[in-house]
């Protein structure tokens, strides 16, 4: 029937008189972008998209359930090297806290050096966070999760040893770093079987850390 009107088979009878949408046709398209434009990963030198140094992670948040808090994750691009922290809610100052707590707390000291983000509004206060860290933060675009491909995927592992509905709040550090233990001295493929910390102390021992 649509495309009879369309065609004009009635007379009288013309989709901008007769069909609800007036003959205008549906958009499909989804566009992305960032909402902190002068942040945005677009921006990022391309020694971090080519994985070329340690100290570029990328950061996400792993939701318990309602109240109980929450799993501030931050992975190197490099390295695959994991490091974390919990908090008790999604304000501004808790997210900023955990990842100083998940910097410090490292069992390796990879210095970061820039955190890639998505547009969460618990991280409207990045720039204390550049600040507390000595660090650049980036901003993937909106609806682009393979964009922070490596944070993604680690926390699809993480959901294993932490499945929703757990009780963050309740997790202790001892805990999280047992966990951060199997995970980061796990061999990787894309890592040639070495696992994150193997990999990284070995491009030490060889003079490659940049």
């Amino acid at each position: 029937m649509y495309r009879a009107i369309r065609s004009k088979l009635f007379p009288g009878i013309s989709p901008a008189s007769h069909l609800r949408r007036r003959g205008k046709p549906y958009r499909t398209e989804r566009k992305t972008y960032t909402k902190h434009s002068e942040k945005s990963i677009h921006n990022r030198d391309s020694v971090i998209d080519e994985r070329g140094r340690f100290g570029d992670y990328e950061g996400d948040t792993i939701y318990g359930s309602v109240g109980k808090g929450y799993l501030v994750t931050a992975i190197d691009r490099k390295s695959r090297f994991l490091v974390a922290a919990t908090c008790k809610d999604k304000s501004i100052s808790s997210i900023n806290s955990a990842f100083r707590e998940a910097f410090e707390k490292a069992s390796l000291k990879i210095k970061p050096l820039t955190l890639t983000l998505d547009n969460g509004s618990e991280f409207n206060g990045y720039a204390d966070i550049e600040k507390d860290l000595d660090l650049e933060i980036y901003f993937a675009d909106v609806h682009a999760p393979w964009q922070r491909g490596s944070n993604e995927n680690i926390n699809g592992l993480l959901r294993f040893f932490f499945p929703r509905g757990t009780d963050f709040r309740k997790v202790t550090r001892a805990q999280l770093d047992a966990v951060l233990d199997k995970i980061n001295n796990r061999p990787r493929k894309c890592l040639d079987l070495l696992s994150p910390i193997d990999y990284f102390n070995q491009s030490v021992a060889l003079g490659l850390t940049i």
